[in-house]
């Protein structure tokens, strides 16, 4: 009799815990701490699950998704320190330099699109397949790009590059923070965009330079030999990390009210919080082992996911936080892109006069970026969610990933504006301005990139495929038609005066971010009843 009150007792314990968790109510906002962390999504005990892969492989995963973007992104974004070489002859055939331009700004155009192509089936498929199709269509654009003899040739061979190197920006993400839980998942976040920036600085910095030993098409068939070398690695040593999990795993309970006494003798759904993670089951559950890692696919590929997709990404638009990120992601990236368009042509003419092999070092500040910035930002989101989730009774927020937003805006404001004057001016400014400035703005656009998302992870859990989808295609897409007007918009207006229009509008899309801020949870609450399927 003693031990059935004893065990009524802790029961009516912790359903008073999971009603104080359920009464939250709003889909995002999660218990982080119980005394210790509570892991979230809740574990498995489950080899297979991608959150039970041993350290060294997770950084293995990490190494090769990062190599991945990096040759892609290289290969798009390092035509910035090739300009040189290619206009003179361009030229000679009748293009303008607004038209050379759209050699780097087309490409992130088909970066949105291949997003779009590609995302749905990584999500209805699996991951590993779609990596490993577009590290061999990156082969093929790189090839094609290195045999180009005519402008509208290089022109398509580089779109179809950008429809391979688009996977790089929603794909390796959600390939990263599938490996994590959500007290880790900014600094892992960082650490891969870390590994990948500075991979992509160096190849992109000694562009100009490889460029003039080996030409610039053998620049291109160097990316096409490295991209090869990553479709190998991602065959042997890439598993996939599509695991299905239930809502519960995510602190969402199908019922969000009951009454505890009646719950005692009455089953109700609720969640469970993990503070300590099971020992793997070899018993129940099949081994991990390097002959299941190469599987293609995990289960069945179920391509009603991929229509679902579609469809519940172009919904998701209509949310106020996941339009505010996706424009301010593409507006970052667009600055970004127009800077790289166009440092080329302010050092290489009076008064720097660099040699063309010589303009991409301008991208040397990018690994002092990727070093010390970017892995003290993503520690210092997950330390800050933490901090903050303690003193709000363990409950966690996800509009408190927005905070770390400031200082990386902040920084892009100013870099906008320091850049255009030096630009208009050059005979006042010293050339390493340029250098602190490509730097500054590239970790502008990541802090944006990578707090963005993670807010909207921890917002949606349920729907972080099509988050990334959208948010990343839309980026492309937004991020082209801002820079594609950069040499009219230049023209008109002067350096000064272009740029000082990015910096005002990265401005004024920061602050948008203090409405959301302020009042995100109440637009989870109202917008997360469409971020489910009927069945959950």
């Amino acid at each position: 009799m003693g031990d059935t009150k004893s065990n009524n007792v802790e029961l009516i314990e912790e359903l008073e815990h999971t009603k104080t968790l359920e009464q939250v109510g709003t889909m995002g906002t999660v218990k982080l701490t119980d005394g210790d962390i509570v892991y979230i999504p809740t574990p498995t005990a489950d080899p297979q699950d991608p959150l039970n892969c041993p350290t060294w492989q997770k950084w293995v995963i990490l190494v090769i998704i990062s190599c991945f973007s990096a040759v892609g992104l290289s290969v798009v974004s390092g035509f910035g320190g090739l300009l040189g070489f290619y206009i003179p002859g361009y030229v000679k055939l009748g293009k303008d330099y607004a038209d050379i331009t759209h050699l780097m700004t087309f490409p992130t155009l088909f970066m949105g699109i291949g997003n779009i192509i590609g995302m749905p089936f990584a999500l209805g498929v699996g991951r590993r397949s779609i990596i490993l199709i577009s590290s061999i269509i990156l082969v093929v654009g790189s090839v094609m790009c290195a045999t180009a003899k005519t402008y509208e040739f290089h022109l398509a061979a580089r779109c179809i590059v950008g429809l391979a190197a688009g996977q790089s920006e929603a794909l390796v993400p959600m390939i990263t923070q599938e490996m994590y839980f959500l007290h880790e998942r900014s600094k892992y976040l960082m650490t891969q965009q870390a590994i990948q920036v500075i991979i992509t600085t160096i190849y992109t910095v000694f562009a100009s330079p490889i460029a003039g030993k080996i030409t610039p098409e053998g620049w291109y068939g160097l990316g096409a030999g490295l991209a090869g070398a990553v479709f190998v690695a991602a065959f042997l040593f890439l598993p996939e990390t599509k695991y299905e999990r239930p809502l519960s795993s995510y602190q969402e309970a199908a019922e969000h009210h009951f009454d505890i006494e009646e719950t005692v003798t009455k089953a109700s759904p609720s969640v469970t919080l993990c503070t300590v993670r099971p020992e793997l089951d070899f018993v129940r559950y099949a081994p991990r082992t390097f002959r299941s890692d190469l599987r293609l696919w995990v289960g069945r590929p179920d391509m009603k996911e991929v229509l679902n997709v579609y469809k519940q990404m172009f919904g998701l638009l209509v949310f106020p936080n996941v339009l505010w990120a996706l424009c301010l992601n593409g507006l970052t990236l667009g600055a970004n892109i127009a800077i790289g368009t166009t440092y080329g042509g302010i050092v290489t003419a009076p008064p720097y006069n660099w040699k063309q092999d010589k303009a991409s070092y301008v991208n040397i500040g990018q690994i002092v970026v990727a070093i010390i910035a970017l892995p003290l930002l993503g520690s210092g989101s997950d330390k800050l969610v933490k901090w903050r989730a303690q003193r709000n009774g363990g409950i966690h927020e996800p509009e408190n990933r927005i905070l770390p937003l400031i200082l990386p805006l902040v920084v892009g404001v100013f870099s906008c504006v320091l850049y255009g004057l030096a630009a208009a001016h050059p005979t006042h400014y010293h050339w390493f301005t340029y250098v602190w400035v490509v730097a500054a703005y590239y970790f502008a656009f990541v802090g944006a990139n990578i707090v963005a998302i993670t807010y909207l992870l921890d917002s949606y859990p349920a729907r972080a495929g099509p988050l990334l989808v959208i948010v990343c295609a839309m980026r492309g897409i937004m991020s082209f038609g801002v820079s594609y007007g950069i040499q009219p918009m230049i023209q008109a207006k002067g350096y000064d005066g272009a740029f000082g229009i990015f910096a005002a509008l990265t401005a004024a899309f920061g602050l948008i971010g203090v409405p959301i801020f302020i009042w995100g949870k109440n637009i989870r609450a109202f917008t997360g009843k469409w971020a489910k399927n009927k069945d959950e």
